[in-house]
Order: C-alpha cells, then sequence, then structure tokens
C-alpha cells in the first residue's frame, strides 16, 4: 500500500503563543500502527519511528537501504549484542536508546541522547 508523504503539512497552528515552532525539513514517509496488515498496535511505536526517521535519510538520498522491518531491527540489535537471540520475533518494546543503535548500525549516524530527570514530588 502506498505510504502517506509529510504528513505534517497541512496541520493547522496550535494557536500557542511563545513558543517555538521546530519543522522537519524534507520529505518522510509516514509509518504507523497496523500498517500493511502487520499488528504492532501497543507495542509498535518505537519501531514506527525508527521507521519514519531511516524513510526520511533515504527521501533526501542520504541513505540507499530500505527501510527495515520490525524483524530486521530485531535482527540488527541483535547483530551488535544488545539483544539476545530469543528478540527476535518478540514484541518487546525498544526506546530512544535502541533507536540509536540501530541508526548507528544501518546509517553510521551518531546519535546523541540528553536523559533529563525531574523529581515531580517536588515540583
Amino acid at each position: 500500500s502506498a505510504l502517506l508523504r509529510d504528513v505534517h503539512i497541512g496541520i493547522p497552528s496550535s494557536g500557542v503563543t511563545g513558543g517555538t515552532l521546530s519543522i522537519v525539513q524534507g520529505s518522510y514517509e509516514y509509518h504507523h500502527y497496523l500498517q500493511d496488515g502487520f499488528n504492532d498496535s501497543g507495542w509498535g511505536c518505537a519501531y514506527r519511528s525508527l521507521q519514519t526517521i531511516i524513510s526520511w535519510f533515504r527521501l533526501q538520498n542520504y541513505s540507499s537501504i530500505e527501510v527495515p522491518s520490525h524483524r530486521e531491527i530485531q535482527q540488527s540489535l541483535v547483530e551488535i549484542g544488545d539483544k539476545d537471540p530469543s528478540f527476535i520475533g518478540s514484541r518487546e518494546w525498544i526506546g530512544a536508546i535502541e533507536l540509536s543503535f540501530v541508526l548507528d548500525k544501518l546509517l553510521g549516524v551518531s546519535v546523541l541522547l540528553i536523559l533529563i530527570f525531574v523529581d515531580v514530588c517536588d515540583s
């Protein structure tokens, strides 16, 4: 099936004043839950985010790799030693750290993650 492209275009302003608007430059394909009949509802959001990010690299001609499937993403994490082989085919969540590992492995893109912890009890 055809993928949606550049879904941010045409979204009206939130009306919030005083903020900073940051928006993607360049085209991307929007990958989402249940796409192509694959049921990843409830666990696939980071996989779909990674697929969307990789599509941006492809559409800017920074890379020619195919957008990886969930299984290929899992295989990459096993190959670098982040996950055990039993991870392949699972419905286990991944997060920003795993996305950074896969971006580095597949695209050679280094990612800097900045963790900010807020103690809500003292707020």
